[in-house]
This record gives structure tokens, C-alpha cells and sequence, in this order.
């Protein structure tokens, strides 16, 4: 078996760590679980967490996962250990308004595209010089301050950026800038 979506009330979900071939895990309304299991997943490439509720995901350790996903998780306010995905070419994180900061602490060579969208209690992105490989950059619906977040280093591969408010006006200048700093409208993740 390749590829798992769980859904729901699940008994004995510590038993998926015995699947080593999966590659690809989609977990909807798994609430408050254990996730230790994922550490015995060594081919697990895709990890999509999906509604249901969870502070954090700290007890994943360093792992290959490529994909990340992260999507209206209540109560999900935690995203210290991100780094441990020292793989991660691609992150998608929405819909989490008890988030209030992302930051990169460790450099993280792999990552190509960072998708934030309607985490409104988001107020930092920091670290963003340690993702040396980032093309795309999505910022939607946050209360990050443009002004501040882009007077920060940036990364030289970034080429596509999108950083929307939701205020047309605003939105309108922000993007108006960011043609003129050179960069690309956001095209859709491949």
C-alpha cells in the first residue's frame, strides 16, 4: 500500500506506522491522536492534516516528507518544528487562525513553494533568508504587515509572489510594488 486517507473516529492508528511502503497520508478529523507513528514512516513523501483538532505536530522528528499540507486543524497554534522537515520542497498551510507566527530557525535548502492563506491571527514570517531555494511565495489573508515583511531578506531564488489582503485598493498597490521589485504574479503549485 502506497497511499492512505483516514478519516474520523479511528481505533489503533498507531498501526499505521507498520506500513512501510506508504508514500502519500491524508489524515481528516483525527482529533488530538498521537501522531508518533509517522516517524516509523521512512518512504512517507506527502502528509496532508486535514479539519479535527491538534495543537501542534511536534512529535513528528526529522523526516524525508517532500509535501506538506496543513488545513483548518483547530486549535492548531504551533509550528516550531517545521524544520525537521528537512525535505520539504513544498508548504501549504491554511485556514489556522490560532497561528500567530511561522518561523524558519534552521535553514531549509529543499523548500520551492510556501503557501499561506486565511491564517488571519498570523502576525510573523521570519527566517525567510534560510529558504534559499524558494520560488513561489503565497501570503493571503493574514495580519502579517506588508511594509515590514517585505523590507526583509528575501530569498534571491523567489521569482513568484502573491501577498494579498483581501482589500481590493491595497491589494491592488501591494502587487503593483512587487512587479516593480521584479517579481511574478503567483501561478498555481504544479
Amino acid at each position: 500500500m502506497e497511499q492512505l486517507h483516514i478519516g474520523g473516529k479511528v481505533k489503533n492508528l498507531e498501526a499505521i506506522g507498520d506500513l512501510e511502503g506508504l508514500n502519500y497520508l491524508a489524515l481528516h478529523l483525527i482529533s488530538k491522536s498521537p501522531l508518533h507513528f509517522i516517524n516509523r514512516l521512512k518512504k512517507l513523501k506527502h502528509l496532508r492534516l486535514l479539519l479535527g483538532g491538534r495543537e501542534h505536530i511536534r512529535e513528528i522528528e526529522e523526516n524525508e516528507i517532500d509535501d506538506l499540507e496543513i488545513s483548518r486543524v483547530r486549535g492548531f497554534h504551533d509550528l516550531t518544528p517545521i524544520t525537521n522537515f528537512r525535505a520539504l520542497t513544498r508548504l501549504v498551510i491554511e485556514d489556522q487562525i490560532q497561528l500567530h507566527e511561522i518561523g524558519f530557525d534552521r535553514e531549509m535548502k529543499a523548500l520551492e513553494e510556501l503557501s499561506i492563506s486565511n491564517c488571519k491571527g498570523l502576525t510573523r514570517l521570519t527566517g525567510m533568508e534560510r529558504l534559499p531555494s524558494v520560488r513561489k511565495l503565497r501570503i493571503f489573508k493574514t495580519a502579517i504587515d506588508y511594509d515590514s515583511f517585505i523590507h526583509q531578506q528575501l530569498p534571491g531564488s523567489l521569482s513568484e509572489m502573491e501577498f494579498a489582503t483581501s482589500k481590493r485598493k491595497e491589494d491592488q498597490e501591494i502587487q503593483e510594488t512587487l512587479l516593480k521589485l521584479g517579481y511574478q504574479k503567483w501561478s498555481s503549485f504544479q
